[in-house]
């Protein structure tokens, strides 16, 4: 049997007619290679940038601001190398207007600046689709605004009461040109609330801005700090109690209500929230002090709510108290009787002028034209409290007492001057055996 030839063969190779179209196509190929890397090196390309108006805003140094900045797209020409130019985006290039002959408010044609926004990038900017673009300038102004709110169809329960509603923030700023910013009359939260409400409520409100005539202001070119606002609709409970007062400076045994005080007011109308309100069964409108006490005087007093409560009607945190005392007169005494209490172990305390004069006593008259000076008794406090020195002397307050009476009492304060000696060693030692 013969044996088959497998020798390889160019001839055969260049006959088939798969390997001719092979082979055209990479010729092909590595041609277009050699044109677009070694022969065309150059090329040119167009990139759409949008129009910066914010670059480069010396208009802002006139005090100017664009009214309504357009939005402008431009067909930037460029032209460099191939492998360069192919690779630009929008990112690479800045296009925006010249302000230089911007002087004042109005209207201008400006021209377009285009440059590299990297101006070491190896390509060159050679024409623009749009070479100017019109801004209109305005002075530009900034008011600060109370911001009022307006509430409506708001119904409270029974027993409860609308307080005035509040915006937080209770201000804005707006900011924009001087005629828009001048129809400006009022800023508003308008609210509004259907149901029935025994709580109250908050809503989160756009503003609105109200010429002179109170129609809403929509075509004006205006920029606020805030657009929104939170606003508090107080629903708050009403309840009626009664008016209490309190005293100090009462001498041991001694009744104030003797005196029969009687306030301007006896009840007062108190709102706040239901679960505050409903606690409160009384409200103290302040404090006498019988040590100032006088005669045929009244007392005014301001009454203090707490936190959370408020009076349903303006004007009425005063309140005068008057007394009652038919009868009662007053006695200038000088106490010669005095008691020491509270008196420590190490401490020596003697009174060098045991006298005080002028002491004024208000009592029934009866009563007091019978008291013998030596009912009323001068009391010295000797505790530590009212001691501050170690060794010499000091005024030391006293108070007036009638262990014999219970209707008389003693106005005013008083001090004695005492000789004050300590044993600090029987301190000292008191205190380490303790």
């Amino acid at each position: 049997m013969k044996k088959k030839n497998s020798k390889f063969s160019f001839e055969a190779m260049f006959a088939s007619r798969r390997f001719t179209i092979v082979l055209s196509l990479l010729l092909a190929i590595v041609l277009w290679l050699y044109v677009i890397n070694v022969v065309e090196t150059e090329a040119s390309e167009r990139i759409n940038v949008q129009v910066n108006f914010d670059y480069n805003d010396v208009y802002s140094d006139l005090g100017l601001d664009i009214i309504e900045k357009p939005v402008v797209n431009v067909s930037v020409s460029v032209q460099g190398e191939n492998r360069v130019v192919g690779g630009l985006t929008s990112q690479d290039i800045i296009v925006y207007p010249d302000y230089s002959s911007v002087t004042g408010a109005g209207e201008y044609k400006l021209s377009l600046v285009a440059r590299k926004l990297n101006s070491l990038d190896d390509f060159n900017i050679i024409g623009l689709s749009v070479d100017t673009v019109s801004v209109t300038f305005d002075k530009v102004s900034t008011q600060t605004f109370s911001i009022a709110v307006n509430a409506t169809g708001i119904r409270p329960a029974d027993g409860y009461y609308l307080d005035v509603s509040k915006a937080a923030p209770s201000e804005v700023t707006l900011s924009g040109p001087e005629a828009d910013i001048a129809r400006v009359a009022r800023v508003v939260a308008n609210v509004s609330l259907t149901e029935e409400r025994s709580e109250s409520a908050l809503v989160t409100v756009p503003l609105t801005y109200l010429d002179e005539n109170g129609e809403v202001i929509t075509d004006a070119n205006i920029t606020a700090d805030v657009s929104q606002v939170d606003v508090t609709i107080p629903i708050l409970k009403m309840k009626s109690v009664p008016l209490t007062i309190d005293f100090t400076g009462v001498p041991a045994g001694f009744d104030p209500e003797q005196l029969k005080p009687t306030l301007s007011e006896s009840t007062v109308l108190i709102a706040g929230a239901a679960s505050q309100v409903d606690q409160i069964e009384s409200i103290s409108a302040g404090i006498i002090d019988l040590t100032t006490f006088e005669l045929g005087e009244t007392v005014d007093l301001t009454i203090e709510l707490p936190d959370g409560v408020k009076f349903v009607e303006d004007g009425v945190d005063h309140v005068t108290v008057s007394f009652d005392t038919t009868g009662y007169t007053t006695r200038t005494m000088t106490v010669t009787e005095f008691v020491i209490i509270n008196q420590p172990s190490n401490m020596e305390l003697t009174i060098p002028n045991a006298r005080l004069a002028n002491v004024q006593l208000i009592g029934p008259e009866e009563e007091l034209e019978e008291l013998a000076p030596t009912s009323v008794v001068a009391q010295i406090d000797a505790s530590s409290d009212n001691i501050s020195v170690v060794r010499g002397q000091q005024n030391v307050p006293v108070r007036i007492v009638i262990p014999s009476s219970d209707s008389i009492f003693a106005t005013g304060s008083y001090a004695i001057l005492c000789n004050i000696t300590l044993d600090e060693a029987a301190a000292s030692s008191s205190s380490e055996a303790g």
